[in-house]
Formats: C-alpha cells, sequence, structure tokens
C-alpha cells in the first residue's frame, strides 16, 4: 500500500470543474484495464495449476433439466428477512420480518412472520443500570441480527418443500457466537443445522469473502462453472480456533463450550460442501450437502438464470447471476417490514406520549433541521 502523499502527488486535490473534464475516459480506461487484468491473471492462474482446471465443473445436462423440471412441478422454498433497531432509553426495541416464498410451478405463495421485542435494561441503582443500558445497545444489533437469522431458518424448514434456499451462510456468524450465552443459544442453532443436513435437499448462498484462494478461484471461474473449495468443517474450525490468514481470533468460549462447538464440528462439518459458483461475471458461495453438490450447482443456475429467461449454462450479460427466489424473499421483506417506517411510528409515538420524553430517547441526528 502507498502511502498517503505518494497517492496525493498523482491525484491531488482538484476543483470539481476539472475533475469532470475526461472524466469517462478515465473511468472507462480503468474497466477495460480491470478487464484485461482478469483474463491474464486466469491464463496465469491455470498455468500454474495445471490440476486446478480439472477441479472446475459444470453441471451436467441431465441435473440441469432435473432443476428446471423441479422449479416448473416441484415445491421450492427460499427466504429472507429483515430487522429493525431503535434504541430507547429503557434498551432497544427491535422488529424482526421473515418472508418465505414458495414456488410451486403453477403458483407462488408467500408466508410473513413478524417478531417484535424489547431488549431490556435491568438494575438496582442507577449505575448499575446505565452499565447494563450500554450493554444492551453494545450487543442489541448483533442479538437483532441472530433472531433474524435463526428465525430465517427456522421457519423455511417448516414450510412444504422440495428443496430449500437459504440467504447467507447455512450457520452464520451471529449463530456461531451463542450471542453471549453460548450454553444456552448454540444447542437450539446445532439442533437446526442438523435438521437441514439430515434432509439434505438445501443450498446457502452467500456472498463470497474477499479471501486470496477465493478471489483466485473466482477469476478462474467462468459463468456456468463452480469448484469446491472446503468443507463447513474448515470454516467452523477458523471461527473456533482463529484463523492468523483471515486474520481472525479465536473465539471466546470457555473449554465446556470451546469442547461442545468441536464435537459438533466432527459431526456435521464433513456434510457440508462449500462451492464457489458464477452464473454470471460474479462468484458466491454455496453451501450443501456433499452428496447433492452437482443438483446443488444446477439448481443454482436454473434459478438464477433460467427462472429470469437466460440460458442455463452461464451468461455474462446477467448483472447479478444470483437465485431469483432468493432475490424475491428479499424485495418482499424489505417492501414489508420497512424499518424506517418502524423507527418513524416509534418516534410518531414518543412524540405524542410527551414532548419531553420523546426528546429524550431520540437520537439527535434524527431531529436536525
Amino acid at each position: 500500500m502507498r502511502s498517503l502523499a505518494d497517492i496525493l502527488s498523482v491525484a491531488p486535490w482538484v476543483e470539481l470543474e476539472k475533475h469532470i473534464d475526461h472524466l469517462r475516459e478515465r473511468v472507462d480506461a480503468a474497466v477495460l484495464a480491470s478487464h484485461g487484468r482478469r483474463e491474464q491473471l486466469r491464463s496465469e492462474i491455470l498455468s500454474d495449476n495445471p490440476r486446478l482446471r480439472s477441479q472446475i465443473r459444470r453441471p451436467s445436462p441431465e441435473k440441469m433439466e432435473w432443476a428446471k423440471s423441479l422449479l416448473r412441478s416441484g415445491i421450492v422454498a427460499a427466504s429472507d428477512g429483515t430487522v429493525a433497531a431503535v434504541p430507547l432509553l429503557s434498551g432497544t426495541k427491535i422488529q424482526v420480518g421473515v418472508v418465505i416464498v414458495t414456488n410451486t410451478g403453477e403458483s407462488v405463495r408467500l408466508v410473513t412472520r413478524v417478531f417484535e421485542h424489547e431488549l431490556t435494561t435491568a438494575g438496582d441503582t442507577a449505575r448499575e443500570f446505565f452499565e447494563n443500558l450500554r450493554k444492551v445497545h453494545g450487543s442489541s444489533n448483533l442479538a437483532s441480527r441472530a433472531l433474524m437469522l435463526f428465525g430465517e431458518r427456522q421457519i423455511l424448514l417448516a414450510q412444504e418443500a422440495d428443496w430449500r434456499m437459504i440467504h447467507g451462510e447455512l450457520i452464520p456468524y451471529e449463530l456461531r457466537t451463542g450471542v453471549g450465552r453460548p450454553k444456552e443459544n448454540l444447542p437450539p442453532v446445532f439442533d437446526l443445522v442438523r435438521r437441514y443436513v439430515r434432509d439434505q435437499q438445501f443450498i446457502a448462498v452467500s456472498e463470497s469473502p474477499e479471501d486470496l484462494d477465493v478471489l483466485n478461484a473466482g477469476i478462474v471461474l467462468e459463468p456456468g462453472e463452480f469448484i469446491e473449495l472446503r468443507t463447513l468443517t474448515d470454516d467452523l474450525t477458523g471461527f473456533l480456533d482463529g484463523d492468523e490468514n483471515a486474520g481472525t481470533t479465536k473465539a471466546g468460549f470457555n473449554n465446556m463450550d470451546r469442547a461442545t462447538f468441536r464435537s459438533f464440528i466432527a459431526e456435521v462439518g464433513p456434510e457440508v460442501t462449500i462451492l464457489l459458483m458464477k452464473a454470471g461475471h460474479r462468484p458466491f458461495l454455496l453451501e450443501c450437502h456433499r452428496d447433492r453438490v452437482e443438483e446443488a450447482a444446477a439448481l443454482f443456475l436454473a434459478d438464477a438464470l433460467w427462472t429470469r429467461g437466460l440460458p442455463d449454462k452461464g451468461v455474462t450479460v446477467t448483472a447479478r447471476g444470483f437465485p431469483f427466489h432468493i432475490d424475491l424473499a428479499d424485495n418482499v421483506a424489505r417492501t414489508m417490514f420497512k424499518g424506517g417506517e418502524f423507527r418513524t411510528f416509534i418516534e410518531t409515538r414518543l412524540m405524542e406520549l410527551g414532548v419531553e420524553h420523546g426528546l429524550t430517547d431520540l437520537d439527535p441526528r434524527r431531529t436536525r433541521g
């Protein structure tokens, strides 16, 4: 990384009018150079790793036909959710909305669930109250996201479906932590994951991280291709023990909770395979059962492309390349459960119940003119 002084010496501050001059030409040159660099890197990586080419796969035509048939006549369900957290003097008011989209081939059905709760503060003295309030406000984001993620996965599993699609990792970071109480919170998370693994017919799709191995694999892949990166064992072990290469520290569990987590990894980790998959230009991580890899990859491609009217073998013209039904659940959730409306409703009630108390609870930044 160059120093700030070096950067400013070649790209100094300029007036807006001068900045706009030739902006299009500079952006075009940067984009074309980046694309050319990708092609160069792809050739270099494949040349240096000839065995890598044999590890890159595409779903067979038979599996692609199976996936399209499933989307025409089977039952595919996808989930997503939203969360809104509003700090109050006594704690944090949260609203979690979850949407399940179920496609039966002939119709699409929506299931909506809402959870509302207040993470309150307790304390026998003023000092204890405000010390606990700081902890509640500090942990409310993690807790509210954990509630949303657990709800998405639990409600989705309760729906009748041949295959289920999860937005995000099968067991995301917020659920891995145990939200400050691993002894109580990890067992239901582990049980939920076990049920998905026993069922086998699921895919969990998330944005690809920016680690070097994934970036290399993403450059090598063409649209419609996938490569098996690792197992869930590798991911969870990295979380539990820390990963120096990834810059993560080990989980802050006591010895008993650590042993419980390690036992869960040994039981479930090898059963889940993590793929890097491309339908378009952008790669995504896909988690699935180790015995359903090709089916999961085919369903990903069919839903990301064929459902949208695009060729199912992978195309460069799609900017998204992400499963349609997860996107649909996300769009419905953000439309029906708008965090801004929840916050505005609470602020309106605060003001109507008493201006002085309302102004105490309102975020000062929200009162700017």
